[in-house]
């Protein structure tokens, strides 16, 4: 790595009372129902090197009648600290929301132990919604999901229509979750979520207080945390920042920076010539506007193509989703630049089929739409009161705002809001300055959404990263804690 933040110290505040976090729906009490029992994990079904721990905890079901009795079980990993025994523990959030971080404990846990300094476990609170905590799923099967997802339109701006289309099934997915889930669908929520995490720190009996890494939508749930529980938190790092006061509404800032993303691709593209075909004799500027014209053209006359006696279409929305997804990972760009190969010469030759596949659509994805959707706390009406965030978000960005319209329409026709979200401000001292990190360029976690938070936690400070990519670990930074 050329640049290597080995140490990053918070600088010790002292902890000010503060006022009571608004929720709506508010619990009347927060108490637990047992200890943790850990266990090795054994077969988590990934090709994981991390030796896990698992454990689980009871926790009330529903904060907001926390006398009824009825407990969940929530699913817990942790990575043994290498250097034991261990000083304590730091809980980390890998995203998503749907991530329930058992692939990622299993793959990277014994790694982020050393990034923690090698004397703390590395704790995932596996969250509600995902894995095995309280699984939301909209389908009974497989295929059934399959073919919904299929079904659904993936770019407002892909035709005259589309915009009508991706509203009109946002109600069909939301009708269909309502069915499947009308018993726990309301119960899965951030700000439950974030209880349980408090929950598991107490249970743990090491010093009450919580150390917190979360990446993407692990920034709203840390914001959330800290928003909730400031006298709660020791240090918290906060890595691909989302505005979470956009989250619990609605979404436009969150792709502020996916056109410098893109601009930076192409830039990159026209410099490594030799690795990257598609730059011909181009400017940066020149590739981007043909990339644009060319995936216009898609509208109207989209590629057929056919392989091993399967047919497929290459349209407007394949290549607007493929560019904007890889643009999350430049380590993937000489990739992307092979798959737009066929917006040029029509050459498909070992591309297509990762091109036209569909993504992974696993129960975790209807945990997506049902986390976000269900901490939205403003429902639209009908389409003309959805049009103002559409124009906004068109504005802000040619290359995802119409991509983006999918995941906030839906969460306006959603009718399942969770039974707690949290109100506030999100403003909050913490006993330790919480840490903000974001690169210059991040396509769906804008460095204005960085500052944008920092401005509400006292004394926080926001780390600029340089160069392209969601969150410190598509750069070239490691953020090591120093916890004593």
């Amino acid at each position: 790595m050329s640049t290597l933040i080995s140490s990053y110290l918070l600088g010790l505040v002292a902890c000010a009372a503060a006022a009571p976090a608004a929720s709506r729906a508010s619990p009347h009490g927060t108490r637990g129902y047992g200890e943790i029992q850990w266990k090795p994990c054994g077969d988590l079904g990934v090709n994981g090197t991390t030796e896990l721990e698992c454990g689980s905890l009871a926790v009330p079901l529903d904060y907001t009648e926390p006398d009824s009795g009825e407990t969940l079980d929530l699913e817990i990993l942790r990575a043994p600290a290498p250097n034991q025994p261990s000083k304590g523990s730091v809980f980390v959030n890998f995203g998503g929301p749907g991530a329930s971080g058992v692939a990622e404990m299993s793959l990277l846990g014994s790694v982020l132990s050393i990034f923690v300094g090698g004397s703390y476990d590395v704790v995932n609170v596996v969250p509600r919604g995902t894995g095995n905590t309280l699984p939301f799923s909209c389908f009974e099967d497989e295929q059934e999901r399959i073919a919904a997802a299929l079904r659904a339109p993936f770019a407002t701006n892909a035709s005259d229509t589309a915009l009508g289309q991706v509203w009109a099934e946002a109600k069909n997915r939301a009708d269909a979750c309502a069915h499947a889930q009308n018993e726990t669908g309301s119960l899965i929520g951030t700000a439950f979520t974030a209880r349980d995490i408090m929950q598991v720190v107490d249970a743990l009996e090491e010093d009450g207080k919580l150390r917190w890494w979360g990446q993407s939508y692990g920034t709203l749930l840390g914001s959330t945390l800290i928003a909730m529980f400031p006298d709660k938190i020791d240090k918290a790092v906060l890595d691909g920042v989302i505005n979470a006061h956009e989250y619990y509404h609605i979404n436009v800032e969150q792709v502020a920076g996916a056109d410098s993303a893109f601009s930076g691709f192409c830039s990159q593209c026209v410099d490594n010539k030799d690795k990257c075909p598609i730059a011909s004799n181009r400017t940066a500027e020149e590739l981007e506007e043909d990339i644009y014209a060319a995936m216009e053209a898609l509208k109207s006359e989209p590629i057929p193509v056919s392989v091993e006696g399967k047919g497929y279409i290459v349209d407007y929305a394949t290549i607007k989703g493929t560019i904007h997804y890889a643009l999350y990972f430049p380590a993937t760009w000489p990739t992307l630049a092979e798959k737009l190969d066929i917006l040029f010469s029509g050459n498909i030759t070992g591309i297509l089929p990762d091109l036209v596949a569909p993504l992974p659509v696993t129960p975790d994805a209807d945990a997506i739409q049902g986390i976000k959707c269900s901490d939205n706390q403003e429902p639209l009406e009908t389409l003309e009161d959805a049009l103002p965030g559409v124009e906004a978000r068109a504005e802000l960005s040619k290359i995802a705002g119409d991509i983006a319209d999918v995941s906030a329409l839906q969460c306006a026709r959603w009718g399942m809001p969770a039974k707690e979200q949290y109100t506030g401000d999100f403003k909050a001292k913490t006993q330790n300055p919480v840490l903000l990190v974001s690169t210059q360029h991040d396509p769906i976690t804008p460095l204005v959404s960085a500052k944008k938070m920092s401005e509400g936690f006292e004394g926080s400070v926001v780390l600029e990263q340089e160069g392209y990519g969601s969150t410190s670990g598509n750069g070239n930074i490691h953020i090591y804690f120093i916890l004593e």
